[in-house]
């Protein structure tokens, strides 16, 4: 059953695997995460990829395991929806909290259909940035959901931009213009924005700093032999590291 007691206004640390690998990954990752303190398990179980020949995740066999993990740990659990169709099979599991990617983020039927089958509900709907979105366009975008359901997080992953020793560019000073002028919770996805390990515990200290209401990371049981995206992902024992120190930090929220 989702969790019902889940607040994502709060400060909140959304982690997990990139994509879902296995039932061991995934249940042996809850175990983790949940000691460490983690409010939700992320995990891709449809992977919209660049090129249609990569790996596009574990589909619909992925839902089990997420289930069941979240059955022996109690930890809230979290996936991408990439169309109606996966929409449907998320719900039907219930799934505590579902994301719509930057891929997606101005697939305006998609935002619409989200909100009005998740109105009633009240699911936290978490909206990634566009890649190159602005913040009007980001807000417009969420007012696509928050007319039928209103609990929406926008989550800063980055944008394009000229550095080439990261993935992408944190643009911190539009997340904070989005908190303020939407009034809604604003999280930072930092794993996508830096595409690295070493810069994710830094981007995340310094989004609690700042008053965010929380982080979203990559954290896989061995990151190196991850099949999407290893070189942003942390080790979970790094995460445990990562949650003590932010802990130390006060938040504004």
């Amino acid at each position: 059953m989702p969790n019902k007691e889940l607040n994502l206004s709060q400060w909140s640390v959304i982690a997990g695997p990139c994509a879902a690998e296995s039932r061991i990954q995934i249940v042996e990752s809850a175990k983790k995460l949940s000691e460490s303190g983690v409010n939700v398990m992320r995990a891709g179980l449809w992977k919209p990829r660049t090129s249609p020949n990569s790996w596009q995740g574990v589909g619909e066999e992925g839902v089990n395991w997420m289930v069941e993990a979240r059955e022996i740990t109690g930890i809230a659990i979290s996936t991408e929806v990439k169309d109606e169709k996966v929409l449907e099979k998320t719900l039907r599991a219930e799934f505590d909290v579902l994301w719509i990617g930057s891929r997606n983020a101005q697939c305006f039927s998609l935002l619409e259909e989200v909100g009005k089958s998740t109105s009633g509900l009240r699911l936290p709907i978490i909206l990634k940035r566009g890649m190159g979105a602005d913040l009007d366009e980001w807000l417009g975008a969420a007012e696509y959901i928050t007319k039928h359901n209103p609990n929406v997080i926008l989550c800063e992953r980055g944008i394009k931009g000229f550095p080439k020793n990261t993935r992408n560019v944190l643009d911190l000073q539009t997340a904070k213009l989005a908190q303020i002028r939407s009034g809604l919770p604003v999280i930072i996805d930092v794993s996508h924005a830096a595409g690295r390990r070493d810069l994710v515990t830094p981007m995340a200290y310094a989004a609690k700093a700042a008053g965010f209401n929380g982080v979203m990371i990559e954290a896989h049981p061995d990151p190196d032999q991850a099949m999407t995206d290893a070189n942003q992902q942390i080790s979970l024992k790094s995460l445990d590291l990562i949650m003590r120190k932010l802990d130390r930090i006060p938040s504004s929220l």
